[in-house]
């Protein structure tokens, strides 16, 4: 009878074995930029991954409206690329890809409101205007637009919405001393453009 018992706890002790998980966590927004992205992920080693999301949380009709739009098309014919915009945080990372890229065209012609555009086509020498300022500030504004995408999950920044108009400033306490201050957004039928920074 002792060496059965001996022997099961053997057998018990024998099948239990340790296995690592992680808990991690990623802004909300993460979820709308991709419908790829896995909350339980399992590393070669074993080790188990759980994310969870912080800065909000999308309803299940929300992320399905969210993971059903491309946020950028390309043209299999011509081979042009067309950005769409959902969240705010989607415009600022269109806008860091094309600092990061110096793709003025792109930020012009895909990212930039029809108001903003025709701003710049209507003047002078508005075109130059928009690549001047660009080129010029783009480490400045590379700053800003970074600061406002981490300090988004963490209460840093703060979102106005006045109609069809979204503002985004960093709150006091983050404000620093950057050049820009403000960056708003417009709705154009289901998406948002840049509409100015300040």
């Amino acid at each position: 009878m002792i060496a059965l018992r001996i022997l099961l706890i053997f057998i018990a002790a024998a099948g239990c074995a340790t296995q690592k998980v992680e808990y991690r966590t990623r802004p909300a927004w993460h979820y709308g930029m991709s419908n790829n992205i896995k909350n339980h992920i399992t590393r070669d080693d074993g080790t188990i991954v759980e994310y969870s999301s912080i800065g909000g949380q999308n309803s299940a009709a929300a992320q399905e409206y969210l993971n059903s739009i491309p946020l950028e098309e390309v043209d299999e014919l011509t081979g042009e690329k067309t950005l769409l915009a959902v969240l705010p945080e989607h415009i600022l990372s269109q806008l860091l890809t094309c600092l990061r890229d110096r793709n003025w065209d792109l930020l012009f012609d895909q990212i930039l409101s029809d108001e903003a555009r025709y701003y710049f086509e209507s003047r002078e020498n508005g075109i130059a205007e928009f690549h001047s300022f660009f080129i010029n500030n783009r480490r400045d504004l590379a700053k800003v637009l970074q600061r406002m995408v981490k300090g988004n999950a963490f209460g840093d920044v703060k979102l106005i919405n006045e109609g069809s108009f979204t503002k985004i400033t960093l709150a006091a306490h983050a404000s620093g001393d950057y050049k820009f201050k403000k960056v708003t957004l417009v709705r154009e039928s289901d998406f948002l453009k840049l509409f100015s920074i300040e």
